[in-house]
C-alpha cells in the first residue's frame, strides 16, 4: 500500500510562498487490514512486558554490580560492619546470600506476574522492604527502580509492537 502517490512542487507562485502538493492513496481493504491486526495485538500487551521484564533484570542486576550507581550510589557500610562482612560475606555491598541478588535479577515467582493489560515485578524477600526505604540503623539503598528513560523506551516497544515492527531492539 503506497500511502503517498507523488508528491510535487506547484510549477507557480502563490501570492508570497510556494506550496508543496501532496497525494495521498491508499486501499480503504489494506487500511481495515492493517487496522485490524494492530486492534489484535492490543488484546494483550504480554510480548511488550517480557520485554520490560528483561529490561529490569538487566538494569536491576547492574545496580548490585555497579554498588547503586543507577540511583545515585549507596551510602558505604559502616566501618565495623564492612570490616565483618569482608571476613564472612565478601562480595559487593548488598550481597550476603546472594538471594536478593538472584531475586532482582532473575524476577521468577512472586510478585513478578504478567498479565495482557498490567505487569507486576519486584521481591518477595521481606529484608528487601528495609534496603529500599531504610531503616533508623541503615541508609536507604534502592534495589527496586524505574530506569532512566524507561518510560520512552517502553513506549516506544509498546508502539512498535502495536504496528507490528520489533520490539526491544534497543536491549542488549
Amino acid at each position: 500500500m503506497g500511502l503517498f502517490k507523488r508528491a510535487r512542487r506547484a510549477a507557480g507562485r502563490r501570492g508570497d510562498r510556494m506550496e508543496l502538493e501532496i497525494e495521498a492513496e491508499f486501499d480503504p481493504d489494506d487500511l481495515k487490514d492493517e487496522l485490524r491486526a494492530i486492534k489484535n495485538r492490543s488484546r494483550s500487551f504480554a510480548p511488550v512486558f517480557l520485554m520490560i521484564k528483561q529490561d529490569l533484570r538487566k538494569h536491576w542486576a547492574g545496580n548490585f554490580t555497579t554498588n547503586g550507581l543507577p540511583v545515585g550510589g549507596w551510602a558505604p557500610l559502616d566501618a565495623e560492619y564492612a570490616a565483618w562482612k569482608s571476613v564472612h560475606f565478601p562480595g559487593p555491598t548488598m550481597v550476603r546470600s546472594g538471594k536478593l541478588f538472584k531475586s532482582l535479577s532473575e524476577l521468577h515467582g512472586h510478585p513478578n506476574d504478567i498479565g495482557r493489560h498490567e505487569a507486576r515485578f519486584g521481591t518477595s524477600i521481606k529484608y528487601a522492604e528495609f534496603h529500599q526505604m531504610g531503616t533508623w540503623k541503615m541508609p536507604k539503598r534502592q534495589l527496586v527502580y524505574e530506569p532512566a528513560d524507561a518510560n520512552t523506551r517502553w513506549g516506544r516497544w509498546a508502539k512498535n509492537y502495536l504496528v507490528g515492527d520489533t520490539i526491544g531492539e534497543d536491549i542488549e
